[in-house]
């Protein structure tokens, strides 16, 4: 028999697979960008190139003059502004590597969190007898001592403790 709430209301995704997606997305919206940083640090290039052109042109074409000094210093700070744009662009670059390595962290992140919910859902799934005096239930939370939830904790640290220590034996070397 089905659960008549699981069609009414849409299934919020567990944080771990929230982070994944963030991740992925991450990962499309930073392709999109350096193709469009690329086409940017060709057009830089492109303007290096043509400047450089100007420059010979004018020093073959037109006799010695003050006006002709001044626009070769003018095509040369066309060239060094170019030239500065293409540094800026492999700044961008850099940070864009350094994003991609926080984006595959936050995945891998992800992933961890699935293994220990899984490995805790698996090793920590109460019984139908235990389930009568758990406060879960609802049916011992007035007459349950304060304590009695610290009673528990070095359980679940030595669940956790020995799903990381297995990860570990697992991982290859």
């Amino acid at each position: 028999m089905t659960d008549p709430n699981a069609s009414s209301q849409p299934r919020t995704p567990a944080i771990p697979d929230q982070l994944i997606q963030i991740a992925h997305e991450q990962e499309g919206g930073a392709e999109r960008v350096i193709s469009q940083m690329e086409v940017v640090q060709n057009s830089f290039e492109e303007i290096q190139v043509l400047a450089k052109d100007c420059q010979e042109i004018l020093t073959r074409l037109v006799p010695p003059s003050a006006d002709l000094t001044n626009l070769i210093e003018k095509m040369e700070a066309i060239a060094i502004h170019a030239d500065n744009g293409t540094y800026n662009i492999q700044g961008v670059y850099d940070l864009f590597q350094y994003q991609d390595i926080v984006r595959q962290k936050l995945e891998k992140v992800g992933h961890r969190l699935i293994d220990v919910s899984e490995y805790i859902l698996k090793n920590l799934q109460p019984m139908a007898a235990e389930t009568i005096f758990s406060a879960s239930a609802g049916r011992d939370i007035l007459d349950r001592q304060a304590q009695e939830a610290d009673i528990v904790k070095p359980e679940a640290d030595a669940i956790i403790a020995e799903f990381f220590s297995k990860l570990r034996a697992n991982k290859p070397g």
